[in-house]
């Protein structure tokens, strides 16, 4: 009994057993996570992943780009994050934030340059800050008050004074009266109003790390769950054709007036800028007319006649060479062959007239021969 074949099939099951212990056992499962770059919303909504927090813990919040009463209904309870430039707000807006925080609004936002936001329709309405400039500072806010946290959150920017009313009314704040703010809650009326230099800690990849996360929630704390949470990470300006009355109107203007310069310059003329000379009067045939009744009154139009009679010849004899070499009757005759006239007014043609009646009818013959082909 052969049992080659047998061996071999032990071999090779003996080899698949082998190599299949030897990968579960050298194996290790581990999870990768690949940063990739911001596709969708999330490219241009600094908010994105805290409206994604937010959802996930069942509280209502909305993105927007625009304050519109419409698609932004403030009510008492609710929370406004503007993650856009204050000065950006207009008048009507500010005057409804304001009022709409000392019914119970919490507005959190970023003042930037004190000493330039003092000035805008907002903080007007609000009167919070002090126009007194502070200096630019930083400072490290840690996890539950941990110092030497590898994942504190570092919060920059240029300090801000508040005004004394608004001092008094503070409930939690990064820094003092004299030095300047970093962060500062103050009540108004029945609101608040959250003033941060930098909202970076809510923003992007700003929410990775846990201590931003809770320092995120503590600024979101006065109105949590009251409300809904309005997202503001930017605020759509006006239209294109506004912008271009209201700021461009001074090229406008020059354009109108460059276009109406051309269309005058390229347009039909109504009437023309000299008036056109007589039509009576004939300049160049009167100076023939002078000039030949000069030479007739010469010598008696022989001269004139002479001319005429050479220029027909001369015509003649380049069409037909042939009449070259004839004078006298057989070229009279061949003139007559070739036109309508006589041979004897032909003759008579070429002979010098007597008075002015007879050089008329010469001159009109020879001007019927030359006109011939």
């Amino acid at each position: 009994m052969n049992r080659k074949p047998l061996y071999v099939s032990l071999l090779v099951l003996a080899g698949l057993l082998l190599l299949v212990g030897g990968f579960f056992t050298l194996f290790e499962q581990k999870e990768i996570t690949e940063p990739v770059a911001a596709t969708g919303e999330a490219r241009f909504n600094r908010f994105f992943a805290l409206q994604q927090t937010l959802d996930r813990l069942n509280l209502p919040a909305t993105s927007l780009t625009t304050l519109d009463p419409r698609r932004m209904p403030l009510r008492p309870g609710d929370t406004l994050v503007l993650g856009d430039d204050a000065a950006r707000i207009d008048v009507d807006d500010a005057a409804r934030i304001a009022a709409w925080i000392r019914s119970g609004g919490h507005l959190l936002l970023s003042p930037g340059r004190p000493d330039l936001a003092v000035h805008t329709p907002l903080f007007e309405a609000l009167g919070l800050l002090d126009p007194y400039r502070a200096d630019y500072a930083c400072s490290e806010i840690h996890a539950d008050g941990i110092t030497g946290d590898k994942d504190a959150a570092r919060l920059c920017g240029w300090r801000f004074r508040l005004r004394p009313a608004a001092r008094a009314a503070v409930e939690a704040a990064i820094g003092d009266a004299q030095g300047g703010y970093l962060f500062a809650r103050t009540r108004l009326a029945s609101g608040s109003v959250s003033l941060l230099v930098d909202l970076n800690t809510l923003s992007h990849d700003g929410m990775k790390h846990s201590t931003a996360q809770q320092f995120g929630w503590r600024l979101l704390a006065p109105n949590m769950g009251h409300g809904r949470v309005y997202l503001v990470y930017a605020l759509d300006g006006i239209s294109f054709l506004k912008r271009l009355v209201r700021d461009g109107w001074p090229a406008l203007l020059a354009l109108t007036l460059l276009l109406a310069g051309w269309t005058a310059m390229r347009s039909a003329r109504l009437g023309p800028l000299m008036p056109a000379p007589a039509l009576h009067r004939r300049a160049l045939l009167e100076h023939v007319q002078a000039a030949g009744e000069f030479l007739y009154r010469r010598d008696g139009g022989r001269s004139l006649h002479g001319l005429a009679c050479h220029t027909v010849l001369a015509r003649l004899r380049r069409r037909d060479p042939a009449c070259a070499m004839l004078n006298g009757e057989a070229l009279y005759a061949r003139l007559a062959e070739r036109s309508d006239l006589g041979a004897a007014q032909i003759a008579q043609a070429f002979q010098s007239p007597a008075n002015a009646q007879a050089f008329r009818a010469c001159i009109l013959t020879l001007a019927r021969l030359r006109s011939r082909p």
